[in-house]
């Protein structure tokens, strides 16, 4: 069964696709600075990844950069969250 024409499978989206890969390495990275105790380094990094995710998933065309781009979101929260735990930095006054 083919998928309809419409769809665009074959198609390549440059934008779509660099911002799930950005997302993926700042979520990375994030997770690696945390890890190496420069916890608002990769708080920053993951604010960043958090925000370059959203935005991926709200103009993702395919299947693989949505992919891509939830695990980048992922793996950037969790950078974000725990470098404003460990770096001292909350919220609540």
């Amino acid at each position: 069964m083919h998928a309809p024409a419409a769809l665009h499978l074959e198609d390549t989206h440059a934008v779509d696709g660099a911002l799930a890969l950005l997302t993926m390495a700042l979520g990375a990275a994030g997770l690696l600075l945390v890890v190496l105790d420069a916890n608002i380094a990769g708080a920053a990094a993951g604010a960043v990844g958090v925000v370059t995710g959203l935005w991926g998933q709200l103009i993702s065309r395919t299947r693989p950069e949505r992919f891509l781009d939830v695990v980048g979101l992922g793996a950037a929260a969790v950078a974000f969250a725990v470098g404003m735990a460990y770096g001292d930095i909350n919220f609540s006054g």
